[in-house]
């Protein structure tokens, strides 16, 4: 397990752990905003990916994909991901019970967060689309350190 660290930026102490390659994951509740960039999805085009799904399930993946804002990307691909191998309705239903702390959560944050990033990944690995390590990985870094949100290094 990696060390908590802390350091103070503009008066206020932030707790962080450096995750790998100047990666640092920094705990809530204060997350420096100077500290890096921080993951956002931009440009995804949720019309174009609803328009690939049968008619019968446009209206269904576009309210899925409008209520993960900033994460529809993932959304949309595990609902195609789950249509291609016939299992659309048990996905459809683990992304629309999604848990109820996601929705307060800003748009531009929802890239960045651990718990977010972990719910992705455990719907992925079942999916059979990423290695169980990644999912369990996830897991680990959030039971380990709690909610934080990943900085990455400033280009």
């Amino acid at each position: 397990m990696a060390t908590i660290q802390t350091e103070v930026r503009n008066g206020i102490p932030c707790r962080f752990v450096n995750v790998q390659d100047g990666i640092k994951l920094y705990l809530l509740p204060n997350v420096p905003v100077d500290a890096g960039e921080i993951p956002v999805e931009r440009g995804f085009d949720l019309e174009k990916a609803v328009s690939t799904f049968p008619a019968n399930l446009q209206e269904r993946v576009r309210k899925i994909g409008q209520s993960y804002n900033g994460r529809q990307l993932d959304a949309v691909s595990i609902l195609l991901y789950a249509q291609e191998r016939g299992c659309f309705e048990e996905y459809a239903k683990r992304l629309e019970s999604k848990p109820k702390d996601f929705d307060f959560i800003h748009p531009d944050l929802m890239q960045a967060r651990t718990d977010v990033t972990s719910f992705f990944m455990r719907l992925y690995v079942d999916l059979g689309i990423a290695p169980k390590e990644e999912a369990e990985r996830s897991e680990r870094q959030l039971r380990d350190y709690g909610v934080g949100v990943v900085v990455l290094p400033k280009r």
